[in-house]
């Protein structure tokens, strides 16, 4: 075999060692991507999954600030957080920021409430690194 072909076989091998780690690290990214969206999902289902348990208070709406979602209000303190773990093994934590009394949709008056969902720091125990928000309203139909 002469010089030329065995630098062409050499380079045809390199070329194809780096298309094949691409494709590999593009598979990798691919799956990574995968994942996170998966963890965003499960913690804006927690979030509505919350929103749907303060929704119920829309026949008892004077029993709501004196309710355990009134008082998740402290992401630091574990008595003031709700928390779950999702399908993926993920924990997450809540907390619930309770709107003053206003005029919503419709001339109803009634509260906003915003569902923020944290996961724990990985680098600091302490930490908690912020999610999504979700938010919902709820008024007194009993009026």
């Amino acid at each position: 075999m002469a010089t030329g072909q065995t630098l062409l076989t050499l380079t045809s091998i390199v070329l194809l060692a780096i298309i094949s780690l691409n494709i590999g690290n593009m598979y990798v990214q691919s799956v990574q991507v995968t994942v996170d969206t998966q963890h965003s999902s499960d913690a804006l289902n927690y979030g509505r999954d919350l929103g749907e348990r303060i929704q119920s208070y829309v026949f008892n709406y004077g029993e709501f600030e004196n309710s355990r979602y009134a008082s998740l209000n402290d992401i630091y303190d574990p008595a003031a957080r709700d928390s779950t773990i999702s399908p993926a093994n993920k924990i997450f934590y809540a907390t619930t920021e309770i709107g003053s009394e206003e005029v919503l949709l419709y001339g109803m008056e009634g509260r906003i409430v915003n569902i923020r969902i944290y996961e724990r720091c990985t680098v600091q125990e302490n930490e908690f690194n912020f999610i999504v928000e979700y938010s919902t309203a709820i008024t007194d139909l009993n009026h």
